[in-house]
């Protein structure tokens, strides 16, 4: 029996992308990409389709079996709150030899998905099962075109839950970089219109439970908060996981404030890069930094954006919706006295704290 072309792909190179998982069916999306499209894409879930693009839905089993033979150099990772400059930091790795990048892969997101319901009467998958699938994913996303090369691997904020799985289990060769603004920065975007306030919604359910789960609390009802206190919910538990992950390896983990790499971008990303152990002198970050990536909004390139226009809308955010800012900032404040948990996630709140 021959082996469908798409399974063989698998085998050959990167041009034949894992792109998600259907777990009720037992069936794995392989798509064929390039590595133009890895460097230009904003993300790799479903937003990558095209008319054009070939794709085929098959056997999990056979998957599996292919995947299992797969070797790669260990990947990097990204893991970020959201709207925090993860995807600008992405394509300016890109420009440096030896990077190629993937944002923010819709396997890895329906693994996270799937990970808050094992153990469930409801649950697809048995852990054993889950952790194979985790394992699968990993090897087909850590393929790169060239032996030299590194893939970097930036996930989307909704599966931050996968770093308390992959940090441990990662190769001591991969690092990871952590991003996040203080909270008030992000009470600002979050909150400033229906479109952002609708996304903290569409996963507030599954953010509580983290929170509840990592921090032991058991009195908070999602009916009771309001948009600002989801966005807490977010950020805090999210902050909360980075900080215990860099706790476990601080080697190899950095924390980075967004506010901070826009108060010097090149010196920052020139440390970023070498976290990641690619070439990058002075120059070339410089370079980077300064060019036309910095002036145009990262998930649409198309669209100009730069830092000024950002601190624009967030100045006009602070000031029409201060109050349900200043909500948010005092629940979460209460809650990192109260919860020894969060103790440590304290002084991430503000934009003072240095972390590099």
């Amino acid at each position: 029996m021959s082996t469908h072309p798409f399974l063989a792909g698998l085998q050959s190179n990167p041009d034949f992308l894992l792109q998600n998982f259907d777990l009720a069916n037992r069936r794995a999306l392989i798509v064929r990409v390039s590595e133009g499209l890895y460097r230009e894409a904003s993300f790799l879930d479903d937003r990558l389709f095209n008319p054009q693009m070939e794709g085929f839905w098959l056997p999990l089993e056979s998957v599996l079996q292919e995947t299992s033979r797969l070797t790669a150099a260990a990947p990097h990772y990204v893991f970020h709150v959201g709207h925090c400059g993860s995807t600008l930091i992405s394509r300016l790795l890109a420009g440096l030899p030896g990077c190629l990048p993937l944002r923010e892969p819709m396997a890895l997101l329906t693994l996270a998905v799937a990970r808050r319901e094992l153990g469930r009467p409801g649950s697809w998958v048995t852990p054993a099962q889950w952790d194979q699938l985790l394992q699968t994913a990993m090897r087909a996303l850590a393929r790169t075109y060239r032996d030299a090369d590194r893939a970097v691997i930036k996930a989307t904020s909704a599966a931050g839950n996968l770093l308390e799985v992959i940090g441990p289990q990662a190769d001591t060769d991969s690092c990871f970089l952590m991003m996040y603004i203080g909270l008030e920065s992000m009470l600002a975007l979050m909150l400033r219109t229906q479109g952002l306030r609708d996304s903290i919604h569409a996963y507030s359910p599954v953010w509580l439970a983290d929170f509840c789960r990592l921090t032991g609390r058991d009195d908070i009802n999602l009916a009771g908060l309001g948009d600002a206190q989801q966005t807490a919910v977010k950020w805090l538990t999210l902050l909360l996981l980075f900080h215990r992950a860099k706790l476990a390896a601080p080697g190899r983990i950095r924390l980075l404030n967004f506010d901070d790499f826009l108060k010097r971008p090149a010196e920052q990303f020139a440390s970023i890069a070498a976290l990641f152990r690619l070439q990058c002198d002075q120059e070339k970050a410089r370079s980077l930094c300064g060019g036309p990536l910095m002036r145009a909004y990262s998930k649409i390139p198309a669209q100009n954006f730069d830092p000024a226009q950002r601190e624009r809308e967030l100045q006009t955010a602070r000031q029409q919706f201060r109050s349900e800012i200043q909500i948010g900032l005092e629940w979460a404040e209460t809650l990192c006295r109260e919860t020894p948990e969060l103790e440590p996630v304290g002084p991430y709140l503000h934009n003072s704290i240095q972390t590099a």
